[in-house]
């Protein structure tokens, strides 16, 4: 397929907005500490749409649909537990985020253990946001190379290079600002689609509700009680919980833009308010999947793609008109880059904070700091390439991006749990509780259909772990707690 002229003006116009707002806002920044954390001055609700648009992806754009799709709506049961987790970070783990003065998370790790603790939970950051990120770079590649008919590999390296362009220029306010366009455009696509659909299939939404009813479509409670159901209720409210717990409170990626609010209260309000926004924003893109099952059951495709993920993005390229199909393939991009950029940003922030500066050139000049900064930018974003070629065949994204975390965010919950917590905890205990927990996970991952547990358990088991670990140890005499 070739672009249209008026699919590529639209396209060509998001790409213009999004490089001029990020340059625009973002070229005055002199040092590292307006670079990752926008010197604290960050309004509360750009943030909370930033945390959204980093949360969304394109895993949400093409995988949730996809999910309903072949499924329900089961998986908005981890909305509720995802709420859950929001509040006990906002509560438990912000006040001392603030109190640390921190640019990165693992910076509070160093206060509170020492540096033993923060270089391993770093290490397990860097591997799972590099893995987590490259496979969302292929979701969104993914739908990009359908609906334009262009080869992956380019899809891959041009989303890529351009959220490394306004990342590498603007740092964090560049990502704020251009994500609060991205979730905007990126809804907006969502919602139209929807009208589109709605308007095209035959009766409307009573034939929705007559066939997607039927066959339990709007499912959203499974209560068929088993550890080895990762749809069952309690696994999604727990699971739900416990992933976003960990995924927003202890990887960088998503707790640096909370860091760049004025006061934690600010802070608090936007993450609390992204989990009261997160319900309506799952509940489009499943319904997005439930009215393409039924428009394709009243309209049969034989060229329908056999695998799910490309469902939504074949809808966009052989049935939308002229005009709104641009406007699709701009919220893919959106979702690809609101998510690239943020990742980008961390990455490069614990580099340069709890790598570079503690132990390769401690006493730099803020220009130095900065350049390198920006150089660590390109230095990641040719990292993501990599990976998502490595993964390009894979299927089922949704679910592969959530289990790529579930190796690794146990243990880092279970250590900030500690240091929040409880006044126990060492260095070389912190250490032996995570090594350990991620073992332990890596065995019951592999022995999960002979030991009945589901994969979303897992981050549970491994912060129990570490936590009850990590309390046999006691702090070493003279070490102060900051927390």
């Amino acid at each position: 397929m070739h672009l249209s002229i008026i699919d590529a003006a639209v396209l060509a116009v998001y790409f213009l907005l999004i490089a001029t707002l990020g340059y625009s806002v973002g070229r005055k920044e002199k040092n590292i500490n307006g670079f990752f954390v926008a010197n604290r001055r960050m309004p509360w609700g750009a943030v909370c749409l930033s945390i959204l648009a980093t949360e969304a992806s394109a895993l949400t754009f093409i995988g949730v649909p996809a999910d309903a799709y072949r499924a329900n709506y089961t998986y908005l049961q981890f909305a509720f537990g995802s709420l859950v987790g929001r509040l006990l970070i906002a509560y438990l783990l912000m006040p001392a985020f603030y109190r640390g003065k921190v640019i990165t998370v693992y910076q509070y790790l160093y206060q509170r253990f020492g540096t033993a603790t923060r270089n391993t939970a770093t290490l397990l950051f860097f591997v799972t946001r590099l893995l987590a990120s490259g496979v969302r770079l292929l979701a969104a590649s993914i739908a990009v190379s359908v609906v334009t008919g262009w080869p992956l590999m380019w899809a891959i390296v041009l989303m890529a290079c351009i959220a490394m362009l306004y990342t590498m220029l603007g740092g964090i306010k560049a990502v704020i600002w251009t994500d609060v366009v991205q979730i905007i455009v990126f809804l907006g696509g969502a919602w139209l689609v929807i009208y589109y659909l709605l308007s095209n299939i035959p009766g409307g939404w009573q034939t929705v509700t007559t066939i997607a009813g039927k066959l339990g479509k709007f499912k959203v409670f499974d209560l068929r009680p088993a550890f080895s159901n990762p749809r069952w209720l309690v696994a999604g409210v727990v699971n739900g919980c416990f992933l976003t717990f960990a995924a927003l409170g202890t990887d960088q990626d998503l707790t640096q833009r909370m860091l760049t609010c004025r006061h934690v209260r600010d802070s608090q309000r936007a993450l609390i308010m992204t989990g009261i926004i997160d319900f309506p924003v799952v509940i489009t893109f499943l319904t997005i999947g439930a009215l393409l099952y039924v428009f394709y059951q009243k309209f049969p495709d034989p060229g329908l793609p056999a695998n799910t993920d490309h469902i939504f993005p074949y809808f966009i390229v052989t049935q939308l008109p002229v005009g709104m199909r641009g406007l699709l393939i701009a919220a893919v991009f959106a979702a690809a880059m609101s998510s690239l950029d943020s990742a980008l940003g961390a990455l490069t922030s614990s580099a340069i904070v709890d790598i570079y500066q503690p132990y390769i050139k401690k006493h730099a000049s803020e220009r130095h700091y900065l350049m390198v900064s920006r150089m660590t930018v390109i230095l990641f974003c040719l990292i993501l390439i990599g990976i998502a070629m490595v993964c390009r065949n894979v299927e089922q994204i949704l679910w592969l991006g959530f289990k790529i975390g579930v190796f690794t965010y146990g243990a880092l919950l279970g250590v900030f749990l500690l240091g929040v917590l409880v006044k126990r905890g060492s260095d070389i205990g912190n250490i032996i509780a995570m090594l350990s927990s991620i073992v332990v996970i890596l065995i019951l991952f592999v022995s999960q259909q002979r030991i009945g547990v589901a994969w979303p358990w897992l981050v549970v088991i491994g912060a129990v772990w570490t936590f009850t670990v990590g309390l046999l140890f006691k702090p070493k005499r003279g070490v102060t707690h900051n927390a």
